[in-house]
């Protein structure tokens, strides 16, 4: 998550990264997301989106997806953290950082909090 873009990475259920996609951070780009992974999803799979920042340059996206009634997990950043640092010559890049991101929600899946961006508080 970024004040401009978000990259995000399709994982499958085994790790493998099926997609990417970098859009604009702004409601008119979103469908350019759910889109992009509507092309992987059958009767057999659910999209869960998990988002590092959900409550800071995420919250667009994150009231927008559910809004749409999509799952949107918050992935703290401690969890994608030592997800990257775990493997050997990390370099730094959106492309792998929203890798990471994805790697943790599918490994803590049962346990990351929903996220409620509250609104309350944003124009």
């Amino acid at each position: 998550m970024h004040k401009e873009t978000h990259t995000a990475v399709m994982l499958d259920c085994w790790n493998q990264k099926i997609g990417e996609i970098t859009f604009e951070n702004k409601p008119s780009e979103f469908s350019k997301l759910t889109r992009k992974v509507s092309r992987f999803v059958t009767e057999e799979k659910v999209p869960i989106y998990g988002l590092e920042n959900a409550y800071g340059y995420g919250h667009t996206l994150a009231v927008w997806l559910i809004e749409k009634d999509f799952t949107v997990k918050d992935v703290n950043m401690a969890l994608s953290y030592t997800q990257r640092k775990s493997v050997p010559m990390y370099q730094k890049s959106d492309s792998y950082d929203a890798e990471a991101v994805t790697l943790a929600l599918i490994n803590m899946l049962d346990k990351l909090p929903d996220a409620i961006p509250d609104d309350k508080y944003w124009t």
